[in-house]
């Protein structure tokens, strides 16, 4: 019996016992084996990008496009670390890629990676549908941060960027549109003087929870989330999801 003779289900069976990166030159094939390759592929909501397997790829361009058509339509969280001497291209490519398939995002987290207004500023489309952000030690500015995160109205329920030790807190300036946020991890922001907060609180009617440890300014201004009748407590509950990680 030909292999295309088989029926869907057989089919199904038979791919099961073949890896990602074996799918996806599978889905090249013709248009069944792309059909039966993209039913696995739906099965994939949480996907990590694993670095060190991509760097060292010849066609990588190719291969990160065929990852982000194949998965993106349908992911729901997306996982990176790519390290601070991360090659510029390959980073772009990923911001890129991300910002053109990725279009029911729910979950973005990018840590350890150095993060411009060049890649901030397509990456600004996702806050759309972003539910969880967690920008932790991408060496953040405020201007650069600020810009991002006013682009756009939000639909934020958490936002993670500790780590960062240049901001200062001025991304909170005008910041208008975190209505519904309800977690905000700033721990390890040494320089952040949470005082520049003041303004922010008032419209961030939701925020349940702030992590400001190791501020430098937190001893002196920590009752800034019980003023005005607020009650903010002081720690955060971020989620925790399993990703699929590719050989």
């Amino acid at each position: 019996m030909d292999l295309l003779e088989l029926d869907e289900d057989s089919l199904m069976e038979i791919f099961s016992y073949f890896c990602f990166n074996e799918l996806l030159l599978l889905s090249s094939v013709c248009k069944r084996f792309l059909y039966i390759s993209q039913r696995h592929f739906r099965k994939i909501r949480n996907f990590e990008l694993d670095y060190r397997s991509v760097a060292g790829r010849d066609n990588y361009p190719e291969y990160l496009r065929n990852v982000f058509t194949s998965l993106g339509p349908t992911m729901e969280a997306f996982r990176f670390s790519g390290g601070y001497i991360m090659d510029e291209t390959l980073k772009q490519h990923i911001v890129d890629n991300l910002a053109a398939h990725c279009s029911n995002l729910r979950y973005l987290t990018i840590n350890y990676t150095i993060l411009t207004e060049q890649h901030l500023r397509p990456l600004a489309v996702l806050l759309a549908t972003l539910h969880h952000l967690d920008l932790g030690r991408c060496d953040l500015t405020d201007e650069s941060l600020g810009e991002f995160l006013r682009s756009r109205p939000l639909h934020l329920r958490t936002l993670a960027i500790p780590g960062n030790p240049n901001l200062l807190g001025k991304f909170f300036n005008d910041w208008t549109t975190a209505r519904e946020l309800e977690q905000l991890d700033l721990s390890c922001c040494f320089s952040l003087n949470v005082q520049e907060m003041d303004e922010f609180l008032n419209t961030a009617k939701c925020l349940l929870a702030v992590d400001v440890t190791k501020s430098l300014w937190l001893e002196r201004n920590k009752d800034i989330f019980q003023k005005d009748g607020r009650s903010i407590m002081l720690g955060t509950s971020l989620p925790v999801l399993e990703y699929y990680k590719a050989g």
